[in-house]
């Protein structure tokens, strides 16, 4: 991966886990409060359901105290007859009581106040528990209500702590009972009750802002929440039974959350019973709140602020495009340097297009190219024998040498002093360069190594195996190609070439800041002589070369000659390159 990537990745990589940070950390913050507010509003409705249904329990209580010591009441209950006491409560009774305390008139319908089986209940029994009279329609039972936990406290002579839940023909009332008594004497009990009405749960719900169910006897009486279906409300109802469970237990109010309907809800459960502990109808008051529709906010708020991070992500894709690019131009063009350096042009530099570390690094770069260009120019100065001793001891060159068996070739133009004093500069120095060049092209493709060039001499060194031959056959090369040169100058300069073979030293020579890589040696100069010797067009070798010579090379022994140094004569040998 490009640096441009990397950085453009990282840059877009940074925005972006911001704006997920943003978005997680706003998310948990309006959920929680969210969250809060529900629990707060669900702690509010527990006490408005608290206080409704201490002011039913007053209100009921305090009603049937009064109605317990109403005369004609009693008189009608004294005859022990059903229709005397009957026709009491639907004709006086009835209209004396408000059986709708938490409802304002306004919102009751005339036909709901004039139906005796559902605008309430009041119900009479004698001291046994068996019904006298009651405001329903419907036929009295001809059993004691003994069983009843509120009619029988009555039947004892006690007055209630707190409201019962009834059921009576498939409506529910919340009721309370009282004893009604002439003097000392017990003439029965008197109950009467609120009933639970769709009115009210909507009321409830517009009071508390949450949808409000009551569940009665294991089973959604009434509730609010209009969209379920049948099987949803069978779940609904499952789900709030389990958790009635830990209200019974606890007697404390219990939250639970659950999904319905494809929606989150959270539900508050509290027990409509919570002073009565031998109810024989149990029913909760269950407040309800979608937390997907509560979350609607939090939802679009998650969509802005994505949508806002994807316009930043968009600017910032952009502004790193721009940035990569400006960082990336000077990089490429250094790397374009680099690959014109792997090709061989040191001639171009990078242009310097930025004033900060990167074109501080071109600079750089440029004034390495401009030394590294040097030392490749040095280089054609220097034979490759220097280059090895550098290659192989990279951290310094000490002065010195060691012993090598090398082979020393000599070459020399010869009448080349008196040519040049009938030419000019020019083209002297165009002869001995073209003379110098195929010289030191043909010994580099025999294996040799060119030490220096001195004048119009060549100094050079063959190493390795069949060194010898590779001298020779570079010598007779060079002789040919001299001969098809100079032929126009008809003799008046031609090459000599001398050829030794031995032991020499090979080192650095000169001072610490000066020297030259060289060999030196009584066989060094012995080949010198030998090129001194040699007549032109001939190469002069000596008798350890010929011996390692292949018989193909024709050589002719020649007379030995003294050489300065050397006590005895030195046997020479002509090579016949024609």
């Amino acid at each position: 991966m490009s640096i441009r990537l990397k950085i453009l990745g990282s840059f877009i990589g940074f925005i972006l886990l911001i704006v997920t940070i943003l978005t997680l950390s706003v998310s948990r913050v309006v959920e929680t409060s969210i969250r809060d507010n529900i629990d707060l509003n669900f702690r509010k409705a527990g006490q408005i359901f608290e206080r409704i249904q201490d002011v039913r329990f007053r209100q009921l209580r305090q009603t049937a105290i009064l109605l317990a010591d109403i005369p004609n009441l009693k008189a009608a209950m004294s005859t022990r007859d059903v229709n005397t006491i009957t026709a009491q409560i639907r004709d006086e009774l009835k209209y004396n009581l408000d059986f709708f305390p938490v409802l304002p008139d306004t919102l009751l319908p005339e036909s709901l106040i004039a139906d005796t089986d559902s605008v309430g209940l009041i119900l009479v029994t004698n001291p046994d528990g068996i019904p006298l009279g009651q405001m329903s329609n419907q036929p009295l039972p001809d059993y004691s209500l003994a069983a009843i936990p509120g009619i029988r406290k009555a039947m004892l002579g006690e007055y209630p702590t707190s409201t019962s839940i009834w059921e009576q023909y498939g409506r529910y009332f919340n009721v309370v009972t009282v004893p009604v008594w002439i003097g000392d004497r017990l003439l029965g009990t008197v109950s009467i009750g609120f009933p639970m009405h769709q009115l009210e749960v909507k009321q409830f719900a517009t009071d508390t802002g949450n949808d409000v169910i009551y569940y009665i006897n294991d089973h959604v009486y009434l509730n609010t929440i209009s969209h379920l279906s049948a099987k949803e409300k069978q779940d609904l109802a499952r789900k709030i039974h389990d958790a009635t469970f830990d209200v019974n237990q606890t007697g404390e109010a219990h939250t639970i959350e659950s999904e319905i309907a494809g929606e989150d809800w959270l539900f508050y459960i509290t027990s409509m019973n919570k002073n009565e502990k031998d109810a024989s109808v149990n029913g909760f008051y269950v407040v309800a709140k979608s937390l997907s529709v509560e979350l609607k906010p939090l939802e679009r708020l998650q969509l802005l602020i994505i949508s806002i991070g994807a316009i930043v992500a968009l600017i910032a894709l952009i502004i790193g495009v721009i940035i990569t690019t400006r960082i990336n131009k000077p990089i490429r063009s250094l790397i374009e340097g680099i690959e014109r350096i792997e090709a061989g042009d040191y001639q171009t530099p990078v242009p310097v297009t930025t004033s900060d570390e990167i074109g501080v690094l071109t600079n750089t770069f440029n004034n390495l190219v401009t030394n590294l260009r040097e030392r490749l120019m040095m280089l054609k100065f220097v034979s490759d024998a220097t280059l090895d001793a550098i290659k192989n001891t990279m951290s310094d060159i000490q002065l010195g040498g060691t012993r090598r068996d090398v082979t020393v070739f000599f070459s020399d133009i010869r009448g080349f002093t008196k040519w040049s004093e009938k030419r000019t500069p020019e083209q002297v120095i165009d002869m001995i360069n073209t003379l110098l060049r195929f010289q030191a092209d043909i010994i580099k493709q025999n294996h040799g190594d060119i030490d220096k060039f001195v004048g119009d001499e060549v100094v050079a060194v063959f190493r390795g195996e069949n060194k010898e031959q590779h001298a020779v056959n570079a010598g007779m090369e060079i002789q040919r190609k001299s001969k098809e040169l100079l032929e126009q100058y008809a003799g008046e300069i031609a090459i000599g070439i001398g050829i030794n073979t031995g032991e020499v030293v090979m080192g650095a020579m000169g001072s610490e800041q000066r020297m030259d890589f060289t060999v030196l040696g009584n066989h060094v100069n012995l080949g010198a002589r030998l090129c001194s010797a040699a007549k032109p067009y001939q190469i002069l070798i000596s008798k350890p070369v010929a011996d390692c010579l292949e018989r193909r090379v024709e050589i002719h022994p020649l007379e030995p000659i003294m050489v300065k140094g050397i006590a005895e004569p030195v046997q020479i040998f002509d090579v016949s390159w024609e």
